[in-house]
């Protein structure tokens, strides 16, 4: 039945979490999460929900239902992390989270292990290849990219500029609150049975919505110092720095490997690397110094370094642009070049991102008429 003449509060839920920025392709896979993580009373009032926060009795007179309801019903979802909650003088308000980023996130994120959770890797696995993963790699096709690179600082040489949006240092200082949490993406493999064994405490958010899960006991507030301590290990273990495909406003980074994060399977899984928007570098191998040892294939997280001939060569359709291979190398035969016509994200924050993300998939349903 179509979502708008159904009855079933889980159907109507999902139609509404696809009016999301990235969507919510429907599948069976979301409605079993779906119904996981909502009974059918939390699913009737999440249907009616919007993704910007409102006030409690704002919304209670928009529904004609009792603000003594409505509210403790939104106050519960926000404590699972279904919803979002911010505290202000003139009381709570609710939004509800959109699957990704949000859902996907905030079941996973504390690092919980139980039967439950361990069901919803399950489902949210599944529907990967289904729902976030295609989404993404939508958004890319129509030129609205959700996440991008950030090069690690020191694998581009001194003489060269780096721009502050493409410095972690510098989105971190832009920051008014940040959190560290669990790589929700690792977490949910550890629990499906095949974690890589990367680092998984790296993952950072920054603002309101990092201010919501440290409220929520989801992550930790840190400062910057503690947040670069975090950059510096995710460096370490070889993890790339992906943040959102705008110059300022960014709302995370993520450090990512290419077997489990959402973001970079969009390469290795699903063979799309256009999801992602490239860090304005490239690495470029000096076949006179390369003594093809493998080093630059063994740490590329998307396997851009490849075999050619005797020495080794760097897909750049597939290099991301991060420099860990600049940096393994032991010969100094990789390094870090501006990519032609290098630029700016093209998007001025994160709300001009997702904005540019909604309205491109409007257009797409006007072209295949089903607006």
């Amino acid at each position: 039945m179509s979502p708008e003449f159904t009855t079933d509060p889980h159907e109507r839920l999902a139609a509404h979490l696809d009016a999301a920025p990235l969507g919510a392709p429907q599948a069976p896979e979301l409605m079993a999460i779906l119904r996981t993580l909502f009974s059918p009373a939390e699913a009737e009032l999440a249907a009616e929900l919007p993704f910007a926060p409102v006030g409690v009795a704002r919304l209670a007179q928009e529904l004609d239902r009792p603000a003594e309801e409505v509210g403790p019903i939104l106050a519960g979802l926000a404590d699972r992390g279904l919803c979002f909650e911010r505290q202000t003088p003139r009381g709570a308000y609710y939004g509800l989270l959109p699957v990704v980023p949000g859902l996907a996130e905030t079941q996973f994120v504390g690092g919980v292990v139980n039967d439950e959770k361990r069901r919803l890797a399950r489902l949210f696995a599944d529907y990967y290849g289904k729902g976030p993963g295609p989404a993404l790699v939508a958004a890319g096709q129509r030129g609205a990219a959700l996440p991008r690179v950030i090069p690690v600082g020191r694998a581009v040489a001194a003489d060269q500029e780096i721009l502050p949006f493409e410095q972690a240092e510098t989105v971190l200082r832009q920051a008014d609150y940040i959190c560290v949490g669990t790589c929700y993406c690792r977490q949910e493999a550890e629990l499906n049975g095949h974690g890589c064994g990367a680092p998984k405490d790296v993952c950072l958010t920054f603002g309101p919505f990092a201010e919501f899960l440290v409220g929520k006991g989801l992550a930790q507030a840190a400062d910057f110092k503690a947040a670069m301590r975090v950059m510096e290990r995710a460096e370490k273990a070889g993890l790339v720095h992906v943040t959102a495909n705008a110059a300022k406003d960014v709302k995370f980074i993520c450090n990512c490997c290419g077997c489990c994060c959402l973001f970079l399977k969009t390469v290795t899984q699903l063979k799309r690397p256009g999801a992602i928007a490239a860090a304005g570098w490239l690495a470029v191998v000096d076949p006179d110094n390369c003594v093809a040892c493998g080093q630059c294939q063994e740490v590329c997280q998307v396997g851009a370094p490849q075999p050619l001939d005797e020495t080794m060569a760097v897909d750049a359709s597939l290099c991301l642009g991060c420099g860990h291979c600049a940096l393994a190398c032991p010969t100094g035969a990789i390094a870090m070049q501006p990519r032609p016509r290098r630029q700016a994200p093209p998007f001025a924050s994160f709300m001009e991102l997702t904005a540019a993300i909604s309205q491109g998939r409007a257009r797409k349903k006007v072209e295949e008429g089903h607006a």
